[in-house]
């Protein structure tokens, strides 16, 4: 078992992994919007964005990898799957995102460059390669994950949530559009929306072969620790979302203005100008250093486990070469901006998102299944098919009849249309599975991969 120390760190560097410069600056945004509701939204975004992705990181570090999650589909779609899983939240969409966030609201604003594209590209291979140094020793990553950058980030964290519940800046609004209707569903959808899910399927691998290196292998022993250290996690996230929230709710002041043109337009804007209200000159200093680490640490987790994935392709392309490409992949797409890559990875996340949460469901369930493998099978059939007619719609390349079928699908306005027509096929295959003579359940037992 671990020692106390090393769970600790185990724990923080699971903190660290999960919380991306874009799961500080979403909360704000929620919070604002939801006013006197901001508690009951925070807590329905607690539900989604923090208990699901650590249902989700238990789950795959039982099973030793994310893969083992897939082993029921044919195994073509399962590969593609997981090959387009790592680089949507990988070098080709979320991590040059995640270097562009780093440029744009942590190293810009302290004002020691200006912003052309030769320093765009300058900082982002800076950023990248100096990530690469933590990324190629797996066992220095840890260490250096949960000793040093988390405490680092911690710090920074407490200052401003400190300074935030001691002195809001405002009287708490009252809430705008749905957040007045529900706050609680409001805050489940938000929480949904941040997607940590695809996170937790790369992260839970990380946490198996950390203990691994301790050797520690048996999966029930992964599982507990998982859940402890996993803990630890989980109550920083929900005391630092919370924060957020009520940041939000209390951002008023710096949020609407007569002029609607200097309004607040996101939640970077609304924690950025809180912090610069409440620390002046150094508030810019204090956001940097917050969005730099926490852009880092997610930057080195998601690509880290995309190179081990990419790493069993190929005995000859190991880790270390995927690490060295990844890294010069983010740094190239990167140069693309900010804008052109949020454009981009919504609707590929709406892809396979609902997919990546089914599979995570189904496993709670499986060992209960006659037919997994049809269950599987036939139910992710129609997420996928309902995922591809929800990405079309976001791309606005559906029209006509088919647009309007879709939009009476409940949830479809939320991005959940897969939800509904998910559980009926479910349903349906547990009835038609009734009628097979003979169950495969074979492959059902955990694994470890080392």
């Amino acid at each position: 078992m671990l020692s106390t120390k090393d769970m600790l760190v185990l724990g923080m560097m699971v903190f660290a992994l999960f919380l991306g410069a874009g799961n500080i600056i979403f909360p704000p945004m929620a919070g604002f919007q939801s006013g006197n509701q901001w508690f009951s939204t925070s807590l329905g975004f607690l539900v989604t964005g923090v208990l699901l992705p650590f249902l989700t990181l238990v789950t795959v570090a039982i099973r030793g990898r994310g893969e083992r999650l897939s082993i029921d589909l044919p195994s073509w779609f399962a590969v593609l799957f997981w090959i387009a899983l790592y680089l949507i939240v990988g070098s080709t969409f979320a991590m040059p995102r995640v270097t562009n966030t780093a440029y744009e609201m942590g190293f810009l604003p302290l004002g020691l460059i200006e912003k052309n594209t030769t320093t765009h590209l300058t900082f982002a291979l800076i950023f990248n390669l100096l990530s690469m140094f933590f990324m190629l020793k797996q066992g220095t990553m840890i260490s250096a994950i949960g000793k040093f950058m988390t405490p680092a980030l911690l710090i920074l964290l407490v200052v401003v949530g400190i300074a935030v519940v001691a002195k809001p800046l405002s009287p708490i609004e009252e809430p705008t559009g749905l957040y007045a209707v529900n706050g609680f569903f409001s805050g489940i959808i938000d929480g949904y929306q941040t997607m940590d899910v695809l996170s937790a399927m790369a992260f839970g691998g990380i946490v198996a072969r950390a203990l691994y290196t301790k050797g520690i292998t048996n999966p029930k022993q992964i599982g507990f620790i998982t859940i402890k250290a996993g803990m630890i996690s989980v109550l920083l996230l929900a005391a630092l979302y919370l924060c957020l929230f009520y940041l939000g709710a209390t951002s008023h002041a710096v949020s609407v203005f007569a002029d609607p043109a200097l309004n607040a337009t996101n939640g970077g804007q609304i924690f950025s100008r809180y912090v610069d209200a409440l620390f002046g000159s150094v508030g810019t200093w204090l956001m940097g250093g917050i969005v730099l680490l926490a852009s880092m640490t997610t930057l080195v987790g998601v690509t880290s486990a995309a190179a081990d994935y990419f790493a069993t392709f190929h005995h000859r392309l190991g880790y270390r070469f995927w690490v060295v490409v990844f890294t010069l992949l983010t740094t190239l797409v990167s140069t693309f901006g900010l804008d052109t890559l949020l454009r981009v990875t919504i609707p590929a996340l709406l892809m396979i998102y609902p997919t990546s949460v089914t599979l995570v469901l189904l496993q709670f369930v499986r060992h209960k299944l006659k037919s997994p493998r049809f269950t599987y099978r036939f139910t992710i059939c129609v997420i996928v098919l309902m995922s591809l007619l929800d990405t079309l719609k976001q791309l606005k390349w559906l029209n006509g009849d088919l647009l309007q079928l879709f939009s009476y699908i409940p949830l479809s306005e939320y991005g959940l249309g897969w939800l509904l027509p998910g559980i009926i096929a479910f349903a349906i295959s547990l009835l038609i599975s009734l009628s097979f003579k003979e169950t495969d359940t074979e492959i059902a037992t955990p694994n470890t991969v080392k």
